[in-house]
């Protein structure tokens, strides 16, 4: 699903021979040949963004007499879109020619439109460099799909804050579930076993809820209740929205997930699946693709587990030893919630650094909630109190419970995406695991 807020699938239908469409609009992203099988890629924001994502440098084509144009992009990780996609505005930028055609259609909220895209000379991933992929012209955002997650298989290891492309072991060795999916590569169908009863549905990273065809729940016998606060599915039709829900026993493959809300779409789908299997359902594990199946593997109970090797995912954060990610943090006594911060080495660009409390015996506090802290470019020595607006019914659950402040996170500061308010912003925010809609 693109843009993991609209429940939907991002696909393409040719609807025509190929002699109507561009010769290449079916072609592959080149992968490089020799030397590394697989990448880790850094995710952005991978334990409190809505949905997984990756930093990007796109490239247009190199031309006499001319700077080659780059630029960074944001990129959802969504294995609900057949292909990657571009903002029209990037891909002026770059100078990539697109093509539209009536002969393919993209469908998106149940909505379909004439397809639009051109081929981008080059995409960097880390170290992995990536030439002529195919983007379709998106409408806001951009999008790594099908095209380059199923060449070589892929994970999202939230933990790790990593996605991996190519084939690796799992985590720490941890035994792997492994799934059987159908319509693989072009798509990927997983059976969602709900309420004793079996339904097939899209695995799409870029969906935050499970969501399935409002007629099969009826029929499946499961009572709809609205829900409080709906989710718009189209830009086009205001009235297209999530607006109900059921609770029912939820098992995937041999793992029991327990009773778990199940979103109801209001428009069946064309296709053979019947919905999309989304992050709420999946945030408990670190999972992907691999050899033509679903991969599934537990995730860590605590957040604190694996915060050093998440925060180090960047290299050009420096490092010091017995400071994760170079900024101390301690709680300021008085009212309010403050926090004075120290950083113990400078910084070219700005970042922001994820806190969650601990309790005295150095555990991470059962919170619903963390707080956030975003600084400019510092400076070594440099130090900052930080004022964190919180609600007042929030702030004495915070100093009964948080002993001390512990680094869960670091990622850095995009402007296009939400540049900072100043040289140092606090606020709280909450973790993505288990998502509801409502």
């Amino acid at each position: 699903m693109s843009g993991a807020t609209r429940g939907v699938a991002f696909l393409l239908a040719l609807a025509a021979p190929a002699c109507a469409l561009p010769a290449w609009i079916g072609h592959p992203p080149v992968f490089p040949t020799g030397g590394a099988t697989s990448w880790v890629i850094p995710l952005y924001e991978p334990l409190t963004g809505f949905g997984p994502k990756v930093i990007a440098t796109v490239c247009g084509a190199a031309r006499e007499g001319k700077p080659r144009v780059c630029e960074e992009a944001l990129l959802y990780v969504d294995s609900g879109s057949s292909h990657s996609a571009l903002p029209a505005a990037t891909l002026v930028r770059l100078g990539v020619e697109t093509t539209g055609s009536h002969f393919a259609t993209i469908e998106n909220a149940g909505e379909k439109r004439a397809w639009s895209g051109g081929v981008v000379p080059e995409v960097r991933l880390g170290d992995l460099v990536l030439s002529d992929v195919v983007a379709m012209v998106h409408d806001q955002q951009g999008i790594l799909g099908l095209d380059v997650l199923t060449a070589h298989g892929w994970r999202l290891d939230l933990d790790r804050g990593v996605l991996v492309l190519g084939a690796t072991p799992a985590p720490d060795a941890q035994p792997a579930v492994r799934l059987p999916i159908r319509g693989f590569p072009a798509r990927t169908i997983v059976d969602l076993s709900v309420q004793g009863k079996v339904v097939p549905l899209l695995l799409d990273t870029g969906a935050a809820f499970t969501v399935v065809d409002a007629a099969w729940l009826k029929a499946a016998g499961l009572p709809l209740r609205r829900l409080d606060h709906g989710w718009p599915l189209s830009e086009r039709d205001p009235a297209l929205r999530l607006g109900e829900a059921s609770d029912a026993d939820i098992r995937l493959g041999d793992q029991d997930l327990g009773r778990r809300e199940i979103v109801a779409h209001p428009r069946a789908p064309e296709s053979s699946d019947r919905g999309m299997l989304g992050l709420d359902l999946l945030s408990d594990y670190a999972f992907g693709v691999s050899a033509g199946a679903l991969e599934l593997v537990h995730r860590a109970p605590s957040a604190l587990v694996g915060a050093a090797e998440r925060v180090e995912r960047w290299r050009e954060l420096s490092r010091c030893p017995g400071v994760p990610g170079c900024l101390a943090a301690q709680v300021e006594p008085g009212p309010g919630i403050r926090v004075r911060v120290r950083a113990a080495a400078s910084s070219a660009r700005a970042w922001r650094y994820l806190f969650g409390c601990v309790d005295r015996d150095a555990q991470l506090a059962r919170l619903p909630f963390w707080i956030e802290i975003g600084m400019q470019a510092a400076t070594a020595g440099q130090e900052r109190v930080v004022d964190i607006p919180m609600p007042e019914q929030m702030q004495p659950i915070w100093r009964l419970r948080c002993a001390g402040l512990v680094l869960l996170d670091v990622n850095p500061v995009r402007p296009g995406t939400r540049p900072l308010t100043g040289e140092v912003e606090g606020r709280f925010t909450f973790g993505n695991r288990r998502l509801h809609l409502d």
